[in-house]
Order: structure tokens, then sequence, then C-alpha cells
């Protein structure tokens, strides 16, 4: 048995439901424009590898470059540079921010490493101005926060977020 006739409109018969077009319509715009601002995310460094992905922070005596987004099992660098320093320098980084990394290499190799219950130390007998630079590799998604620390020298906060 057939359904009701569609209403006339215009002199044609046309079935047609303007509130799901209105809202279709809302939802297409909202599609176009986050598709329109996924490139621009991407050059920007939201994703890793753009042109604010690279970000330092420091304090009087060191300096710490990172990416501020990473991808899970894929090397990220973490660079400390000294600026003055007595040798040996000594570097910690938290446990905070290394229990969520797997430490790949450091370079130059450290003499020693101390572990505390807060944080790992690295000593170097470097001269200042030199950097170390700390080959990481992401364990688990999200946010990762600590801090470097350069002996004589205040904790630079350092914030990664890792994608899959």
């Amino acid at each position: 048995m057939p359904g009701p006739e569609p209403p006339v409109t215009n002199g044609l018969q046309i079935d047609q439901s303007l509130e799901f077009q209105r809202r279709f319509r809302r939802v297409q715009k909202l599609a176009w424009r986050v598709l329109a601002l996924l490139p621009v995310a991407a050059v920007a460094g939201l994703f890793g590898g753009g042109l604010f992905s690279q970000t330092t922070a420091g304090s009087a005596g060191a300096t710490v470059s990172y990416e501020r987004f990473g991808r899970r099992s894929v090397d990220t660098q973490l660079e400390v540079t000294v600026a003055r320093a007595r040798r040996p320098v000594a570097v910690s980084v938290s446990r905070a921010f290394l229990d969520g990394y797997d430490v790949s290499e450091v370079r130059p190799p450290a003499e020693r490493v101390t572990a505390h219950a807060d944080r790992l130390v690295f000593d170097f007998t470097a001269l200042a101005g030199a950097s170390v630079s700390f080959t990481l590799t992401p364990k688990r998604l999200g946010s990762g926060r600590g801090t470097v620390t350069v002996a004589g020298s205040r904790p630079v906060r350092v914030h990664q977020f890792v994608y899959p």
C-alpha cells in the first residue's frame, strides 16, 4: 500500500524536510571548518615536526630544548645546554618525566649515573657552553611533565604531549 502523496510546492510534487536540511548544512559547515584547520595545525606543529613544535626553556645557567609533541615509539631529543658550569657537570632529570620514556642514548656519554627516588643524575666532564643530548623513546601516550636541573641552577620545567 503506497504512502501519502508528497505535498505540492510551486507546482512540483517534492518531498522535503527543511529542518533536516538545516541541521545537515550546519554539520557540513562544521566539518569543512575542521578539515580546513587540520593542515594549518599540521604545519604549525601540532602533530610534531612543525614550525612551533620545538621549544626552548631555560634558567640562569642552563637551557633545555625539546619537542612539544612526540609520537609513541619514535625517538625524540631533549638537549640541555650548560651556559656556565664547573667540572664535573651534574644534570638531573626527574623520574616523573623519565618514567614515560626509554633513554636510548646520552651524548656525550655520562661518566656516572646516580639514581635517586625522584630523579636520575647524570655526571659529565663538560665545559661551559657544552650541550648534552638525550635520545628518548616515549613509552606511553598523553602528557609527560617533569624537570631538568643542572647543578647550581634552577629547575627547568619540560612538558611533552605524546600522540599514538
